[in-house]
């Protein structure tokens, strides 16, 4: 098993140096991936190639590429054009630095950003223009030979294994994958209770699918009505060991990714994550 980073490069990168990619091998990390927070057209190839070059120079494997697009599932026909556009480009520029994986994102019928709530995310044709524009999306990953990982919650189109795998069959790609991040299906106070039959359910839905598992803790917030927060792995109320020994059956090899941390808490988050790791008996590295 491997453990991943995502969250350590959230920027226009013009901030990626040595020191940076440095915090992440001293801390034992396997694999990073890296955000951007501007369009990925914008990324000249000198800031590529220079980016590109920090990770190899610490040999530190690039893992995935995650950047900003406008919706992927919006009625509104030129901002979801701008969208598609959006997302391809990243598929461009992850295959221009030899990067295997391209991040999507499903986006939210929401004015008030990708993950918010909408029940209009729900509804049949708004699965119908996801489908539509993954598979665009797709074209450009199948001609430049990257994969596309989706990530998922509750409050998207994506909201349960049974809605992803179906998606991911009418996209007829195999180069279609998910991040598996249990936390992200926890969306109401029974599951928060008891994940593990989600847990289990998930992996059994989505097992032939996944590419990485994202590991990350939960806990209730005394607030009405529901109010489910992330927290530091180990200090919240997920169950890891199911989730761990899955991910282990589905390859020795998989990447567990942490996530969705200041740089202040990532240290505490990794090494409690090794602890439970290495008390299950699964090799690291």
């Amino acid at each position: 098993m491997k453990i991943g980073l995502l969250g350590l490069i959230w920027s226009d990168w013009s901030d990626v140096s040595y020191e940076k990619l440095r915090f992440a091998v001293e801390l034992s990390f396997h694999r990073a991936g890296a955000h951007l927070t501007v369009p990925a057209s914008t990324i000249t190839d000198e800031r590529a190639a220079h980016v590109r070059e920090v990770f190899d120079a610490q040999k530190l494997p690039l893992m995935q590429l995650w950047g900003p697009y406008p919706s992927l599932i919006t009625p509104d026909h030129d901002r979801r054009r701008a969208g598609i556009e959006g997302a391809r480009d990243l598929v461009r520029l992850a295959a221009r630095m030899g990067v295997s994986e391209s991040g999507v994102r499903p986006t939210s019928m929401s004015p008030r950003g990708d993950w918010a709530p909408d029940p209009r995310n729900y509804a049949s044709d708004t699965e119908d223009r996801l489908v539509a524009s993954l598979s665009e999306i797709l074209d450009t990953a199948e001609q430049h030979g990257i994969d596309i990982v989706l990530e998922c919650h509750v409050t998207t189109t994506l909201r349960s294994p049974e809605v992803i795998r179906r998606v991911i069959e009418r996209t007829g790609s195999s180069r279609l994958k998910i991040n598996l991040d249990l936390c992200n299906f926890v969306g109401d106070l029974p599951t928060a209770f008891d994940p593990v039959p989600m847990i289990h359910h998930a992996f059994d839905v989505l097992g032939p699918f996944t590419s990485t598992v994202h590991v990350k803790d939960f806990y209730l917030e005394d607030r009405f009505v529901v109010h489910i927060a992330e927290t530091v792995i180990g200090t919240g109320m997920m169950p890891f060991e199911p989730i761990l020994e899955r991910a282990h059956q589905l390859s020795p090899d998989m990447t567990v990714v942490i996530e969705h941390l200041p740089v202040g808490l990532i240290a505490l988050a990794k090494t409690n994550l090794t602890a439970i790791i290495q008390r299950m008996g699964i090799p690291l590295g």
